[in-house]
């Protein structure tokens, strides 16, 4: 886990050379490639496409401004059979946490990352970085004329040099003519030295590197989609949602950012209907599962959302926020010990600080347990970071309201 924090420190606020060393990208290069070009490959162009893919993923995966950025959260799942290990790490970005599992692979130098996948929309990094390098091959065989070209170009300007001197020598008289020989033996000797490297280096190059095309082909037709659904063209926004599918797109994380987009203009209908199309997208967006449990848990629909939450951690893992959701919703559904032990995990998770508090209290008072959110606000209360006139309006301790231990406490700074 502390390898993966390195990591994803480096990633977001430096040394970015950190990250790009750990980030091992041969295992997808070698399955894009095949395995007999990538062996055949020299070292150089395998160095050169390993550093294209890392760039890739770091501009996926890098904030603007790195003084705001930093890991937030981390959590180890169990190691896999074969000794890898997903770890989940939150990292905040500005105001925003971006939940991301980086998958760990043991070898000789220590742990390396094999990949990094963003969690709620399921994209792997080093996958996309390998589809903004486009659709053509990243390394073709080189063709009979292009090897033909590479050997036989400087040979023949060497043979030319030669067929020239010959040409010239009768006229020009014998004294000079030592000084024809040796001027025209320097250049001819170099085109013939160049002849006999490139075919070295054919022999050994068997491949060429192919320049990659300018990124994914559907990338653009999406960022306009969301753009237009943001305005509220949606007639556009659909076509060309339509277009960047067609170019290959994946429809799970299309379907999941269209639903956030629906949600934060307040259609509620569009995104339950984006989320559910991103769970059945193949393969799906795991954030659709979360989602779509927050707003069934806003509308009422308490069994619903305790269904998808529970898919949504089971498919993607655990996070303070989600963890902090489920709490809230088996309060509500009269499940306490359930509650409190979620919420327990999410403080956890989030280590020491006053959110983590403030939810396990919310989560307590859902269940009637006065003494309980007393006790979860206490500390932030003895260090001054409480306000008390903010929890007598809100909602969350209403279940409470009347609690004779909720009110003695409320009521502390005025007896002082």
């Amino acid at each position: 886990m502390e390898a993966a924090r390195r990591a994803a420190s480096a990633a977001v606020r430096g040394p970015r050379s950190v990250f790009l060393d750990a980030l091992d990208v041969d295992a997808p290069l070698e399955a894009r490639l095949g395995t007999t070009v990538w062996r055949d490959l020299t070292e150089s162009q395998r160095e050169l496409l390993r550093s294209a893919v890392r760039e890739g993923c770091l501009a996926m995966l890098a904030p603007g401004n790195p003084a705001t950025s930093e890991v937030a959260w981390s959590a180890a799942l169990p190691p896999s059979s074969d000794g890898e290990v997903d770890v989940l790490i939150g990292l905040r970005l500005a105001e925003k946490t971006l939940k991301t599992r980086w998958r760990m692979r043991p070898s000789a130098s220590g742990w390396r990352v094999r990949d990094v996948v963003l969690s709620d929309s399921g994209i792997a990094l080093a996958e996309a970085a390998l589809e903004t390098l486009g659709q053509r091959p990243l390394a073709v065989r080189r063709s009979p004329s292009q090897t033909r070209a590479a050997i036989l170009a400087p040979l023949s300007v060497s043979f030319v040099i030669v067929l020239l001197v010959v040409l010239a020598a009768p006229r020009v008289p014998a004294l000079r003519r030592k000084f024809l020989y040796f001027a025209a033996s320097v250049p001819g000797l170099v085109f013939l030295i160049a002849g006999l490297l490139a075919a070295a280096r054919v022999i050994r190059q068997p491949y060429l590197l192919v320049a990659p095309a300018a990124g994914e082909p559907w990338r653009r037709s999406e960022e306009l989609a969301l753009g237009a659904e943001r305005e509220g063209r949606f007639d556009e926004a659909r076509s060309l949602r339509e277009r960047a599918l067609a170019a290959g797109a994946p429809a799970g994380p299309v379907a999941y950012e269209s639903g956030r987009a629906a949600g934060q203009r307040g259609d509620a209908d569009g995104a339950r209907a984006h989320f559910e199309g991103g769970l059945a997208a193949t393969p799906p967006a795991p954030g659709a599962a979360r989602e779509l449990a927050a707003l069934s848990s806003r509308q009422g629909r308490l069994p619903e959302a305790e269904r998808q939450i529970l898919r949504y951690l089971a498919d993607a893992g655990p996070d303070p926020e989600a963890l902090s959701l489920l709490a809230v919703i088996e309060a509500d559904l009269g499940k306490s010990a359930e509650a409190v032990a979620a919420i327990a995990e999410a403080r956890r998770l989030a280590g020491p600080g006053s959110r983590g508090a403030e939810l396990e209290a919310q989560v307590r008072a859902r269940a009637g347990d006065a003494g309980g959110a007393v006790a979860a606000l206490r500390p932030l209360a003895q260090e001054g970071r409480l306000d008390r006139s903010v929890l007598r309006a809100d909602p969350a301790y209403l279940p409470i309201a009347t609690d004779p231990a909720w009110v003695s406490f409320l009521n502390e700074r005025l007896r002082d």
